[in-house]
C-alpha cells in the first residue's frame, strides 16, 4: 500500500511547519504529511487524492472545509468559540506527542476509516528475554538490549509482559492506555494494527515500547491463542527489523513465543546454587515439553555485579555497564 494524505490545514504556517517536522520524525505508519495555509489549496489537492486525515484550525476554518475529500476531520481547537459542529475536535495547544496519540486512536477506532494491510514482507526478528527465577534485573537486561541494537540503527519495538515494572515512577510518566488495550484492539481489527500501534507507543533512547499492564490479570486473560495471533500480525505487520519481549508466565502465549524467538536470552547467576538450580529445572521443562527449537536458540548470560546501581538510568540504559555487557552478549563489536 501508498503513502496515505495526512493533511494539515492552518494559517499558523510556524504551527504547521512544526507538526509536520514532528510527524516526519515520528514517521506514522503509511502516512505521507502535507500542510496548507487555506482551505481552498486543500481542498484541489484532495480532488487529487483522497485525504486520511484531515487537521483543520479552528481560525481558518469555513463552510467549504465540507467539499475537501477526507475520510477523518479534525478541528484542532483553540478557544472553542467558534461554534463549529459535525467534526472530531482536539486540542491544538497541547504536547504534539498526546495530540497525535488522540488523533490516530480516535482513527484507528473509526469503522469508516480505512485499515491498512501489509503481507509477504520480510518477518520481524523475535527476541526474547527471561529469567527463571525471576531475576529482578530481567527488565533492565531487556530494555538495554533493545536499546543496543537501536544504537546500531536498528528499528526495535519492546513489550514488557512483567506483571510488575515501576515504570511510570523509573521514567517519570503517566500512562492512560497500556499492551492489554493494544491486544484487544488488534485481535478484532487486526486492520488497524498499525494505527493503534502508533497512537500507544512511547520512545525511549529509539526504541519504541507499548506501555507494560497495570493489572497483570488482564495480560493472564489473552490467550495462547490469541498471543500467538497478535504476535504473528507484528511479525509480519509492522515496520520493525526487531521485537524484544521481556517475558513471563504470567503471559498464555508463554511457550508460544519462546517457540517463535530467533534467540532467548536467559538471565542467570553462575555464581548462585539457587540460580543453577532453578536454571536446570527451566531447562529440564523444556525437554519434557519437548522445546527442542527453544533449547536450540538458548543464549544464557549474567548481569555485571554493580548493576543495581544504574537501574535509575533506564532513558540511557544502553550507556552503562549493563549496556556494555548487552552488547558482549550480542555479539556487537565497539
Amino acid at each position: 500500500m501508498g503513502s496515505r494524505p495526512f493533511a494539515i490545514c492552518d494559517s499558523d504556517v510556524d504551527y504547521i511547519k512544526m507538526l509536520q517536522a514532528y510527524l516526519q520524525k515520528r514517521n506514522p505508519v503509511d502516512f505521507e504529511i502535507l500542510t496548507f495555509d487555506t482551505v481552498e489549496k486543500a481542498k484541489r489537492a484532495s480532488e487529487e487524492n483522497t485525504f486520511a486525515i484531515l487537521l483543520v484550525g479552528e481560525k481558518i476554518y469555513d463552510t467549504d472545509v465540507a467539499k475537501i475529500n477526507a475520510d477523518k476531520v479534525y478541528i484542532l481547537q483553540e478557544d472553542g468559540l467558534s461554534g463549529i459542529t459535525g467534526y472530531s475536535v482536539v486540542a491544538k495547544y497541547q504536547s504534539m506527542e498526546r495530540l497525535i496519540m488522540e488523533i490516530l486512536d480516535a482513527f484507528a477506532h473509526d469503522n469508516h476509516c480505512g485499515g491498512t494491510g501489509r503481507c509477504g514482507k520480510n518477518r520481524t526478528s523475535l527476541i526474547s528475554c527471561y529469567s527463571p527465577e525471576r531475576h529482578s534485573g530481567q527488565s533492565v537486561a531487556a530494555l538495554a538490549l533493545a536499546q543496543t541494537l537501536a544504537d546500531r540503527g536498528d528499528k526495535v519495538l519492546y513489550l514488557n509482559l512483567m506483571p510488575f515494572t515501576g515504570f511510570e515512577e523509573i521514567l517519570g510518566t503517566r500512562y492512560e492506555s497500556d499492551v492489554t488495550d493494544f491486544m484487544y484492539f488488534v485481535l478484532n481489527h487486526s486492520d488497524k494494527l498499525l494505527y493503534k500501534l502508533d497512537s500507544l507507543k512511547r520512545c525511549v533512547h529509539g526504541v519504541d515500547y507499548l506501555p507494560p499492564a497495570l493489572d497483570f490479570a488482564d495480560l493472564q486473560h489473552i490467550s495462547a491463542k490469541d498471543w500467538g495471533r497478535a504476535m504473528d500480525m507484528l511479525l509480519y505487520s509492522s515496520d520493525y527489523t526487531h521485537i524484544v519481549v521481556d517475558l513471563s508466565e504470567t503471559c498464555q502465549g508463554f511457550y508460544h513465543i519462546m517457540e517463535q524467538s530467533d534467540s532467548v536470552y536467559v538471565l542467570t547467576d553462575r555464581a548462585s546454587a539457587h540460580s543453577r538450580a532453578m536454571l536446570s529445572h527451566y531447562k529440564k521443562l523444556l525437554e519434557t515439553k519437548e522445546q527442542t527449537a527453544v533449547l536450540a536458540h538458548l543464549i544464557e548470560f549474567a548481569l555485571p555485579p554493580q548493576w543495581r546501581e544504574y537501574v535509575s538510568n533506564l532513558e540511557n540504559i544502553a550507556a552503562t555497564p549493563i549496556g556494555a555487557c548487552m552488547k558482549g552478549v550480542l555479539g556487537i563489536d565497539g
